[in-house]
This record gives C-alpha cells, sequence and structure tokens, in this order.
C-alpha cells in the first residue's frame, strides 16, 4: 500500500514538473474608458487578452452613456489599476 502512495505522489510531482508555465506579464488587460461629465476613470476587468476585453467594451459604455455619462476616451491597456473608478470633485 505504501507503494502505491509513493507511485501517487511521484505521479503528482512529475505532471507539477511538467506543466508549461504562463509567463510572467506586465498586467492583465483592462478597459479604461475616461469620461467629461462626470470627470471619471473607469476600469473594467481584467481580461486574459486585448481581444477578449475589446469584446466586451460596448457594454460597458452602453450602461455609463445610460446614466449620463459622456465619452471622452475609451484604451485597451495593460495595467494593474489600484482603483476601479477614480473620479475628480
Amino acid at each position: 500500500m505504501l507503494g502505491f502512495y509513493l507511485f501517487l505522489i511521484y505521479g503528482i510531482g512529475l505532471c507539477l514538473i511538467t506543466q508549461p508555465s504562463r509567463p510572467k506579464q506586465q498586467g492583465e488587460w483592462w478597459v479604461e474608458v475616461v469620461t467629461e461629465s462626470p470627470r471619471c476613470t473607469y476600469y473594467f476587468g481584467p481580461f486574459d487578452s486585448d481581444k477578449e476585453a475589446s469584446t466586451n467594451t460596448n457594454g460597458y459604455i452602453e450602461d455609463l452613456e445610460s446614466e449620463g455619462a459622456e465619452r471622452v476616451s475609451i484604451q485597451i491597456k495593460r495595467c494593474q489599476p489600484n482603483e476601479l473608478t477614480i473620479c475628480e470633485s
């Protein structure tokens, strides 16, 4: 029985060692929306790719516009925001 457990542990360890590692990146992909009125910056994400972020952009814009926001710019960028909503007073 001990042999079985050692074989199982060996197999799991071998799988973990040979698994391809994900390269370190500078951050995940985020959609950054800057509005003029109210004067705010919004971050939506994170996403695994810029394409995935781009696909989801329209829904975020529609939500902000339905709340009366006037859009200034949209950027899809790789970053790690400290805050998801930043508004000027």
